[in-house]
């Protein structure tokens, strides 16, 4: 049997409340943790109350800690599972609070997939960083076709590239580099190599 010797609303609304047992234990309780328990400062708990009562903080803890990440930013399924493992989390406990959290609209790995593609597409990679980024970030594969099908067409973003970095075509070692860059950067060398004969035609034309 244990006792609460305190038990500390927080300082700003919403936060955990602050839990102590007798020899000193802490606890941090999410108010509805509180009332579901009737909790109050000189309640005995037997073991098995506690034991339900440490869960049901820590599964209350991991759902306010999956609002946090998904509040203004997006994360595949996966790469929340991850967190939330890490974060103590059971693996039958975190698939809950991912359903959960799918359920209330927090979690979509197919918008996430798409949003995912067209931010690394605006900032100038190609298809190969951009599958390879999906993969780091855990999106299933199932979400990969489509999200990258609805990708503009590469030459864009190649010819912006190589107009910043190409000042004399004719020069190799300047060509080269550039295309290694731009290989490095997701595209295929045909997509490289394309680029460079469109962008050494322009130049000969404004020369």
């Amino acid at each position: 049997m244990r006792t609460i010797e305190s038990l500390r609303p927080p300082a700003r609304p919403g936060a955990p409340w602050t839990l102590v047992l007798d020899g000193g234990d802490t606890l941090r309780v999410d108010e509805g943790v509180v009332a579901d328990f009737a909790l109050y400062q000189g309640k005995d708990l037997d073991e098995e109350t506690l034991e339900d009562l440490k869960q049901a903080a820590l599964d209350a803890g991991l759902r306010a800690k999956a609002v946090s990440l998904l509040t203004g930013r997006l994360l595949s399924a996966g790469t929340l599972r991850e967190k939330l493992l890490a974060k103590g989390g059971q693996p039958d406990q975190v698939e809950e609070i991912v359903a959960w959290a799918q359920d209330i609209g927090l979690l979509n790995d197919e918008e996430y997939a798409k949003a995912l593609a067209r931010h690394y597409q605006a900032r100038g990679y190609g298809i190969y960083k951009i599958k390879d980024e999906l993969h780091r970030r855990r999106v299933p594969r199932e979400y990969w076709e489509e999200a990258l099908a609805e990708l503009e067409e590469p030459d864009e973003g190649i010819d912006r590239f190589l107009a910043g970095k190409l000042k004399a075509p004719e020069d190799r070692k300047q060509v080269k580099k550039a295309a290694d860059a731009l290989v490095r950067r997701g595209f295929s060398w045909s997509q490289v190599s394309s680029g460079i004969e469109r962008f050494r035609r322009n130049w000969a034309e404004e020369h």
